[in-house]
């Protein structure tokens, strides 16, 4: 093996490297690391935590809590946990005036599901699905429509 042929399987190495690493839940610019998340849930009083994996800009899982199987999603910066079976006190209005007070235009479908409020609105030209905490309508995740 030559030098020159060492020098693109170094670069090969270290991005794969990088890669794996980027991958194995480091927080970075995106938040909680997946071990986070876990003492996040363990904290809040979950256990048996599966299926945990990045959805739609936040943490899902699948844990037990009070005996009960439940579904949650987790807020990635804030480790604010979302049980499916929550809920709000909130209403459609309330949470399309907060979404206007941030900036958001064109708010459409507008719901509460699985714990969290979900509406579709744009800002800046661009379209996105958003999920919005039950008691503060505060967008706590939003993906690319």
């Amino acid at each position: 093996m030559n030098i020159a042929s060492i020098k693109p399987l170094a670069l090969a190495v270290a991005l794969a490297f990088a890669a794996g690493t980027a991958c194995a839940g480091d927080p970075g610019q995106d938040g909680m690391s997946d071990s986070q998340v876990r003492d996040a849930l363990t904290a809040a009083g979950y256990t048996d935590i599966d299926d945990l994996e990045r959805d739609d800009g936040m943490w899902d899982a699948d844990a037990r809590r009070d005996g009960r199987r439940v579904e949650v999603r987790i807020d990635p910066r804030t480790g604010t946990v979302y049980p499916e079976d929550g809920r709000t006190s909130l209403t459609e209005a309330d949470v399309r005036a907060s979404l206007e007070a941030a900036g958001y235009a064109r708010i459409r479908d507008v719901h509460f599901d699985d714990g969290m409020w979900e509406a579709d609105a744009e800002h800046g030209g661009v379209d996105y699905d958003l999920y919005m905490d039950p008691q503060t309508a505060e967008v706590v995740a939003r993906k690319r429509d």
